[in-house]
């Protein structure tokens, strides 16, 4: 654990030496002054009745946490994507490996410090979200501490899965790869929902089949869920509205996916263990 937990540490370090994370900062504080400026002009529209902007706050906010989750998703592809390939290319790794230092270890350590940084970039973007929101407009989503865990948890599951790829591609391939995955995720939840409002079993079931091989869509949902006042929900499933909308979650993911959403982290975690220990440096 001394050796993994080593690894960690100097991973978070020159992540930040990169200065990517700063990076990735400012666009969100970009995006941060943006939605202020837009919550504050919507909950004083004079135009609109108090029932109308109570409605709206919602979906704004949700539509402006999916532009976060792909920011957080972008920052997991961009951080993990050289975390291997780079330093095999450079030949940091044989320096290491020489050492009594297991490649799972290696890793293992990079894993749990990109994971750590991902986790507090995550925190601190949807905390300043949720402060800024509610500070010029009143609203405040139901919970967002699960609301941000949900976002983590698409994130992490993009940042394993470029990972694993980048035991075996180079930095570009594997970034490259793992976003247009992450692309193709989202766009398999909307057609899974334009299946459902016209009633196309096929399109519904293959969305269903993307879900378990990629689950960073559904977790984006759990996220959705958390964030939808269950007033907003219940007026949502009223007008039926909620059929076709790929920005509307009606329950929160069911406990048996999220089960097998841990066995695809191990999973895939694992490949990377075993993809990175057979390939020659």
């Amino acid at each position: 654990m001394s050796a993994i937990a080593t690894i960690a540490s100097l991973t978070v370090r020159e992540a930040l030496r990169r200065r990517l994370i700063a990076a990735l900062a400012v666009i969100c504080l970009a995006l941060v002054g943006l939605s202020s400026w837009g919550f504050y002009r919507l909950s004083h529209n004079s135009r609109m009745t108090s029932g109308e902007i109570n409605g709206s706050l919602p979906e704004a906010f949700i539509l402006f946490m999916f532009m976060f989750s792909f920011v957080v998703a972008l920052s997991a592809s961009a951080i993990s994507a050289p975390a291997i390939s780079s330093e095999v290319d450079s030949g940091v790794l044989q320096t290491i490996v020489t050492r009594p230092v297991r490649r799972s270890d290696v890793l293992l350590g990079k894993w749990l410090g990109l994971a750590g940084l991902l986790a507090a970039y995550t925190a601190v973007v949807c905390g300043l979200q949720v402060a800024v929101v509610y500070w010029v407009s009143g609203f405040a989503p139901p919970d967002p501490a699960a609301a941000a865990a949900f976002l983590f948890a698409e994130g992490a599951a993009l940042l394993t899965l470029v990972l694993l790829l980048s035991t075996r591609l180079s930095t570009l391939a594997a970034g490259v790869i793992g976003v247009a995955l992450f692309g193709m995720a989202w766009l398999s939840g909307v057609v899974g929902a334009l299946g459902a409002a016209f009633h196309i079993q096929a399109m519904h079931t293959a969305s269903e089949i993307f879900q378990y091989i990629l689950p960073t869509d559904a977790l984006w949902h759990g996220a959705i869920y958390y964030l939808e006042p269950s007033s907003f929900v219940s007026l949502q499933l009223a007008r039926g509205a909620d059929v076709g909308n790929p920005f509307f979650a009606s329950s929160a993911p069911a406990w048996p996916y999220l089960t097998w959403a841990a066995i695809w982290f191990a999973v895939v975690l694992s490949l990377g263990v075993f993809s990175f220990e057979r390939r020659e440096l």
